[in-house]
């Protein structure tokens, strides 16, 4: 792959990822979903690719980073994997994905800790044409984790 299409590539990985990230913040902020703890951790990939796509693109086609760009999107597959699993019931999670016992005994400390508690990682709140965020972050990762793994295989110099 020659070096100005590995460069097109990071522009599309940064493109991709800075827009998940602001669809997510948009969906957060200004739609006023609240996303569950694992709705969070899914950024985390798509921080990494943008900080990642930056330095690939100014520093050049260097195999370490595709690598590690791969990696990371990995890493989202299986966040998002077992996200969509325990939406679908398939599996129960192994940390508690609400918001912890309420403790308090005055009314004012209960209705101020009703607002802080995260939604249930089970729970869809949010979709598009019927699909759950973390199910279309499963499609993107995937996606983009085996296109990688076609540039490092067949499409290096």
């Amino acid at each position: 792959m020659s070096d100005q299409n590995i460069k097109k590539f990071y522009i599309i990985i940064f493109t991709l990822s800075f827009f998940s990230l602001v669809a997510a913040l948009y969906v957060e902020y200004i739609l006023g979903f609240k996303p569950c703890i694992l709705c969070i951790y899914q950024r985390i990939p798509y921080a990494i690719a943008i900080f990642i796509s930056l330095i690939a693109f100014f520093i050049g086609n260097r195999n370490i980073l595709l690598i590690i760009l791969g990696l990371t999107f990995l890493s989202g597959i299986l966040l998002s994997g077992y996200h969509v699993s325990i939406e679908k019931g398939i599996i129960e999670p192994l940390f508690s994905c609400t918001g912890e016992n309420i403790k308090a005994l005055e009314k004012e400390e209960i209705l101020k800790s009703l607002n802080n508690i995260q939604p249930d990682c089970k729970d869809v709140d949010f979709s598009i044409f019927g699909i759950s965020l973390a199910t279309l972050n499963f499609i993107i990762s995937f996606v983009l984790t085996i296109v990688i793994v076609y540039i490092f295989k067949y499409a290096k110099k």
